[in-house]
């Protein structure tokens, strides 16, 4: 199989999901090729692949503005395969409802949308998930992406259930394109920056410019969070979401100590039942291809 994955990473979580999806494809014979979207240099000719993959990090239940303006300029297709891969912080059902007007773009443009994937990865927004929890969620991820790819070959089709009005919700929440933009334009940064650039250069949207030695937030904001969360100095304060700010790369190695959940009971069934349905998996793909229990994976 020749497959062609287009993704758009904030912070870098979706970017490891996106790598490790490309390393099991190669494992089973395929050959992958990938494209950044914020690169905006898109020279492919998507017929010439057989599958052709979006990932995104989901964004208010929505896949952010950058995904859905690239999907809008995807060439006419004649029923080619696609499949989507997505991360959020929490794996609750009204995730699921992000690739709706994705989904909706792509059919109109004669693309065939066969499979989607949902990865829990820890938040660059509202909180900072323990190092314990972000361990977990990438040792989850790791193992039962395998399963998932081996899946997309096969040719067997799978979508995310998607809850009772989720495109009306979707809609609603799609304020968050709009907001995200009002609310870039309040971004600031403060004593503690040391105008080392990195905000500005990292910027996928390079919203972010000094003049006369100030720091200028435009009005092309997508709310990744890239310059907050990876700021060496902590120094950029979110606008009215700066209560919600995270700072710091997670290191996802096994911590030498068991951390505590700051919001131990957020979401607290949702994330049982989310590592749960990937054991299942895991224990679905040792039983029908004979493979080892993979290394430090966390049970539920």
């Amino acid at each position: 199989m020749k497959i062609l994955i287009c993704y758009f990473s904030g912070t870098g979580n979706t970017k490891k999901v996106v790598n490790k999806f490309t390393e099991s494809l190669i494992d089973e014979g395929s050959s992958v090729t990938l494209y950044k979207i914020e690169n905006n240099d898109f020279e492919y000719d998507v017929s010439d692949y057989d599958i052709l993959g979006i990932a995104y990090p989901v964004h208010a239940f929505n896949a952010p503005s950058i995904i859905l303006d690239f999907a809008k300029k995807l060439p006419k297709s004649r029923g080619q395969r696609v499949f989507i891969l997505n991360t959020s912080g929490e794996p609750i059902k009204l995730n699921n409802i992000s690739s709706i007007k994705l989904i909706k773009i792509l059919t109109k443009s004669g693309y065939n949308v066969t499979n989607e994937y949902h990865y829990c990865m820890p938040y660059n927004i509202i909180f900072r998930h323990s190092d314990s929890m972000a361990y977990k969620m990438w040792q989850t991820a790791q193992a039962v992406i395998p399963y998932d790819a081996k899946e997309l070959l096969s040719g067997k089709y799978s979508l995310l259930d998607k809850v009772f009005m989720g495109g009306f919700i979707a809609w609603l929440f799609r304020i968050e394109h709009w907001g995200g933009r009002f609310n870039g334009k309040r971004y600031k940064v403060n004593k503690d920056c040391i105008h080392c650039g990195k905000c500005v250069n990292i910027c996928p949207t390079k919203n972010i410019t000094i003049k006369d030695g100030e720091f200028c937030f435009g009005k092309k904001c997508l709310m990744c969070m890239r310059c907050s969360f990876l700021c060496p100095k902590n120094a950029i304060k979110i606008g009215l979401f700066n209560k919600w700010k995270v700072n710091g790369e997670y290191s996802f190695n096994k911590p030498s100590n068991s951390s505590e959940e700051t919001h131990k009971n957020y979401c607290k069934k949702a994330y049982e039942r989310y590592f749960k349905a990937c054991q299942e998996k895991i224990d679905c793909l040792m039983q029908t291809e004979e493979i080892k229990e993979p290394d430090e994976i966390v049970k539920a």
